[in-house]
């Protein structure tokens, strides 16, 4: 294990931070890094590792989810939940609280701890919608939550790659992408059920629609934003023809945008 000098201030570190209700000795059990902190309390215990890394970053994120995922498998016989808090300052003083003063790299856990469970096939109640891959993919990712309190984004994206191998795997990807940020947002919480099927659908998709106006509007702001820094760059006069004119075809090629986009922007400017 990677070990970060003792003068971390560990309170400030990322923490991934348990409740178990066990006798205290089952990290040990499972062959796993002597933890951070270990407090009991009258209910089992409290046991935590301080992490080195920041996770802010989508592929971060998901890294840690699949994590988070792993430790609830491997420790569900002993009725285990993540702590949304870290350690308290008074827990590093307290004497009757094991303090192992290490900072870990989540990837290490990863060859730890049990891997997730790949379910073979796509949910049949799927069948009923127009978009079956983003609806198996939906459905799939509540199973998921049910049994994780998340979505393990490697775990949602893998199975999809295998179950719809035939289509597109940027395609499948986006709706990952699509269905992983949408429970994410909402904390990983399964909407209420609806009335009817009618009713699901209508909110369902209108979020969908929602979603799909904001990726759209950023997109053009991005693509707006790439277009005006040629056009006042350095070698802005590289770009225009001889009689002054924007060259919307050099720009294309400079931007990976198409001449119709590029044009389309200049004139709005």
């Amino acid at each position: 294990m990677s070990i970060i000098p003792e003068k971390t201030d560990l309170a400030k570190s990322f923490w991934l931070y348990f409740h178990i209700k066990g006798n205290g000795t089952e990290w040990i059990d499972y062959n796993l890094p002597t933890p951070t902190i270990h407090k009991h309390i009258n209910r089992g215990y409290f046991i935590g590792w301080a992490i080195d890394g920041y996770f802010g970053t989508h592929k971060g994120s998901t890294f840690l989810n699949d994590i988070v995922a792993r430790f609830l498998l491997t420790f569900r016989e002993n009725d285990i939940k993540r702590l949304p808090f870290k350690p308290k300052i008074k827990d590093f003083d307290d004497n009757t609280v094991k303090i192992h003063k290490k900072v870990y790299k989540l990837r290490e856990f990863s060859v730890l701890l049990n891997s997730l469970p790949v379910k073979q096939y796509a949910p049949r109640r799927a069948d009923k919608f127009d978009d079956y891959t983003f609806w198996a993919i939906k459905l799939y990712a509540e199973d998921l939550i049910k049994d994780y309190s998340l979505i393990p984004y490697d775990s949602l994206e893998n199975w999809a790659l295998t179950q719809f191998e035939k289509k597109e795997r940027s395609t499948v990807k986006a709706k990952c992408r699509s269905v992983w940020d949408w429970y994410d947002i909402r904390n990983f919480e399964i909407p209420k059920k609806h009335k009817s099927q009618k009713e699901y659908l209508e909110i369902t998709l209108a979020t969908r629609k929602e979603h799909m106006k904001k990726v759209s509007k950023e997109k053009a702001e991005r693509n707006k934003r790439t277009v005006i820094n040629i056009m006042t760059g350095l070698y802005a006069n590289d770009y225009k023809k001889k009689n002054g004119a924007w060259h919307y075809g050099k720009i294309s090629e400079a931007t990976g945008l198409s001449s119709k986009t590029v044009a389309k922007i200049i004139k709005e400017l």
